[in-house]
């Protein structure tokens, strides 16, 4: 009578270990870079650098909520640093002609676009959608190019600035906003039927499918979300730095994608907390930002990116192993 217990016991510990311990690994990754660098670097911790950090993070945080809800389904969108650009680009074009208000709402409707032609290629085509958004990228990258003729789209209302610029209670509103974005991903995956949709197709697709859900439906959903944190993120993006080029964001999409990864997402779909994934984002936010208060060499900064993205993928598959271990 008491083997069952004493197995149970053991099978709960394996089981909170496995699920604890890449909450654990992000956590010490992002505490050893901040007493690392508060060492290395004392302005580090003042509350100018805490607050440019926070203002610069908010556009991948944004990226990052409609990104962990594609991963977790099992599918990639590579396409989101052009689809921010040309939504920035095309929203600061319309601004002097239609009104801020209006520019924005238009705006909007780029990344969703996007996305649900992915979702249809990829879905009814039986693409894989790291191809099917490579495609998409190149598309909206040379469109953002041929919105602005090359150049540099600026002179944006004041009022539109303040979004960007504004500062509740010392807190960037941009941060705020990334925040909410990330809660209301966390709400869509934890607390809605199509969230568990979500995380079912990601673990077995064929399982999904014959327990009645509409896969294709649910992934052209989510690439669609994807793309609309894209566009929305391009528009906080334009009111904090006040100007755009065809050439913003440029790799952003990898960024993202460490971080969502470095959050505890599996590449292979069906795990992940999105919650968690604020943790990744603000760890490449860091990296970066210690390297420009190091004043170390830009040339090295895409260096840098790129071990983040092959760290990021060798701590998945060393927490898939000690999954199966346990």
């Amino acid at each position: 009578m008491t083997m069952p217990i004493a197995e149970n016991s053991t099978s709960n510990w394996k089981v909170s270990i496995r699920r604890s311990y890449g909450l654990i690994q992000s956590v010490a990754v992002l505490l050893i870079l901040i007493v690392g660098m508060s060492l290395i670097s004392p302005r580090f911790m003042s509350v100018v650098n805490i607050q440019n950090l926070m203002t610069q993070m908010s556009p991948a945080l944004i990226v990052a909520a409609g990104m962990t809800i594609v991963m977790i389904n099992g599918e990639f969108d590579i396409s989101v640093g052009a689809v921010l650009a040309l939504t920035a680009t095309v929203s600061a074009t319309l601004m002097p002609v239609i009104g801020f208000v209006p520019a924005i709402f238009v705006s909007l409707f780029i990344g969703p676009a996007f996305g649900l032609v992915a979702g249809l290629i990829v879905t009814y085509g039986g693409i894989p959608s790291f191809i099917t958004t490579l495609g998409t990228m190149m598309i909206a990258r040379s469109l953002a190019f041929v919105v602005t003729g090359g150049q540099v789209v600026s002179n944006l209302p004041d009022t539109f600035r303040v979004i960007g610029l504004a500062r509740p209670l010392g807190v960037p509103l941009p941060f705020i906003i990334a925040i909410a974005t990330i809660m209301g991903g966390w709400v869509i995956l934890t607390q809605t039927a199509f969230g568990k949709k979500v995380y079912a197709i990601g673990s077995n697709r064929s399982v999904a499918a014959l327990s009645g859900i509409n896969v294709k439906k649910t992934k052209i959903i989510c690439l669609i979300i994807c793309g609309f944190a894209a566009s929305f993120a391009g528009n906080i993006l334009l009111a904090r730095i006040g100007a755009i080029q065809a050439d913003t964001a440029r790799g952003l999409e990898f960024e993202v994608i460490a971080a969502v990864v470095i959050g505890g997402v599996s590449l292979g779909g069906g795990q992940g907390n999105i919650l968690r994934v604020i943790i990744g984002v603000v760890v490449i936010a860091l990296i970066r930002n210690f390297m420009n208060l190091a004043r170390i060499d830009i040339f090295w900064q895409d260096f840098a990116t790129g071990s983040i993205i092959i760290t990021a993928v060798l701590l998945d598959a060393l927490q898939k192993r000690i999954g199966r271990a346990a």
